[in-house]
């Protein structure tokens, strides 16, 4: 499929925009945090999640395009461009360490990411992509920086990269533990955005996930695609970030060798 990546260019800026507003008050919201429990004691929301998330809809309603957030904000379809939003990924380290939390916000066509940014506004860092034209890196808050154009990802074998992975994944999938001990070593970030931000930058040679929603996928994976990483289930069927389930990425050699590895995990993941 053909995209207008002129059109595509304007909509990257005008996300770019509302990354940098959402940012600004993620980083200085002016009252103390009230905190919400959802699932489970460690599945926490703020007032600020729920404002971000306002602000930044307000920011790209000139698009026209609907928007599906995790704090609340639905499309009621996928028909055409929707617009995917997760205003603070990483909420429990937002919350706790004031660190390793992310924006991710991706426009997808038709069930496809067609524009991405991952924002890591403590690194004054962020992250963007086109589909078709690659993926750069640039100060947030410098709107004048062009930035830098992140390189194809060097194919890494499986064992001389890291594995980024969770307890839960852990827990689910045990062969996980035996396929790390052969790698440079396990990491976990706690936000799934900068977490395919360091596949997508060749810093780690797989990410593995057992259960992630559309807004924590979207953004990061026409990242991984722009730069040569893999993006999958994790039994190897096509990832629809329409969908919620389980995430592999990897250079092409780490990823064909965690999939061999993987083989026999439970149906579905």
């Amino acid at each position: 499929m053909m995209y207008d990546s002129s059109d595509l260019t304007e909509l990257l800026a005008l996300a770019l925009g509302a990354v940098r507003a959402g940012a600004r008050l993620a980083l200085d919201p002016g009252q103390a945090l009230r905190i919400e429990t959802k699932r489970n004691r460690n599945d926490v929301v703020t007032q600020v999640d729920r404002a971000v998330e306002a602000l930044m809809a307000r920011r790209l309603a000139p698009a026209g395009y609907p928007l599906v957030g995790e704090e609340g904000h639905a499309a009621g379809g996928w028909a055409g461009r929707v617009w995917v939003l997760d205003p603070i990924d990483g909420t429990l380290n937002y919350i706790a360490v004031h660190r390793h939390w992310a924006i991710s916000l991706a426009l997808v066509e038709d069930g496809r990411p067609v524009a991405g940014v991952v924002a890591d506004p403590v690194d004054d860092r962020v992250y963007t992509a086109v589909v078709g034209a690659g993926a750069r890196v640039r100060r947030l808050f410098a709107e004048s920086d062009a930035g830098a154009e992140l390189a194809r990802i060097a194919d890494v074998p499986l064992a001389d990269g890291i594995v980024i992975a969770h307890l839960h994944g852990l827990e689910e999938v045990p062969r996980l533990v035996r396929i790390i001990e052969g790698t440079r070593g396990l990491r976990c970030y706690g936000a799934a955005a900068l977490e395919m931000v360091e596949a997508a930058a060749g810093r780690a040679g797989a990410v593995v996930h057992t259960g992630l929603q559309p807004w924590d996928v979207a953004a990061g994976a026409l990242l991984c695609a722009e730069t040569g990483a893999v993006v999958t289930r994790l039994n190897g069927e096509e990832l629809d970030v329409r969908e919620p389930g389980s995430l592999l990425v990897g250079t092409p050699s780490a990823h064909a060798e965690m999939l061999r590895r993987l083989a026999g995990a439970r149906p579905g993941v």
